[in-house]
């Protein structure tokens, strides 16, 4: 059986999926998440993932037929070229992240057929958001914000909880968040006094809505500037199992918010895809 390994990196880490190329849509038979180290170079978390993704695919002798990395906007593709060991370099492509999720969403049906689309992705550093030409997959304009992104969701959190008492590392706040992505309501304890503070999907809501605000200002623009109509509204990323975030953006916007089952996998199941999506 022939697999493809799909890879997305970004200022936070790398994503990777390895996939079974006759059905990339299907459950991936292997995925992997790798924090970057701070002060580490972005190439790092990348091959990390390919090799452990590599020889999970050994272990169960099977072919990793081809690989490919995705990059945001602003990442030069040198840090990944020259990180790859030569003994693989040949069978590593990269390519942007943009072109691989539009890639992957038109493959499964989550574009509109005409018109515009706009993509807004959450990564832990800022917020990634382009309009493009859904047909064609053309980027008719693309920005770059701070106003919205995981990190800053964690610090938010934090400092929130340290109000009512509760202080947390940025990692344990990171999985509260990420709890509330499947339940409505938790409980926060501080590991040296003991207190408590419940934490609701409410709570976050508030915490996220000026920032999203921020970016419904910016998109505006960038849809006057893009000389189209978006019929939809695309959310990605880690950041996009926030359910506040859709909330928010379908409130500004007035526009319908497509979530694809696993936001976060979109960008590395589409650069696998990039060897056999059609579009």
């Amino acid at each position: 059986m022939v697999l493809v390994l799909g890879v997305s990196a970004g200022a936070s880490g790398a994503r990777a999926v390895l996939a079974h190329s006759d059905r990339p849509h299907h459950e991936p038979l292997a995925r992997c998440e790798i924090r970057r180290r701070p002060g580490s170079a972005i190439g790092e978390p990348v091959i990390s993932a390919i090799r452990t993704l590599r020889a999970t695919a050994v272990e169960q002798a099977e072919l990793v037929s081809a690989t490919a990395v995705t990059l945001r906007t602003g990442i030069d593709p040198e840090v990944v070229e020259f990180a790859t060991p030569a003994t693989t370099r040949v069978h590593v492509r990269v390519l942007p992240e943009t072109s691989a999720q539009l890639r992957y969403l038109r493959f499964t049906g989550q574009l509109p057929r005409r018109g515009s689309v706009v993509l807004y992705d959450v990564g832990g550093s800022g917020l990634s958001v382009c309009v493009a030409d859904a047909p064609t997959g053309e980027v008719l304009t693309a920005r770059r914000s701070a106003v919205v992104g995981g990190d800053q969701l964690d610090r938010l959190l934090q400092d929130h909880l340290a109000a009512s008492g509760v202080r947390l590392e940025l990692t344990a706040c990171r999985d509260l968040k990420e709890q509330l992505a499947f339940e409505r309501v938790v409980t926060a304890a501080d590991p040296g006094t003991g207190a408590t503070v419940v934490v609701t999907n409410n709570d976050l809501a508030v915490l996220t809505r000026e920032g999203v605000m921020h970016s419904v200002s910016l998109l505006r623009t960038m849809i006057r500037e893009s000389h189209s109509t978006p019929s939809a509204v695309v959310l990605l990323g880690g950041g996009g199992q926030v359910a506040a975030l859709r909330h928010w953006l379908e409130t500004f916007l007035r526009l319908p918010v497509v979530l694809p089952a696993e936001p976060a996998s979109v960008a590395g199941r589409g650069a696998g895809g990039v060897f056999y999506l059609k579009g």
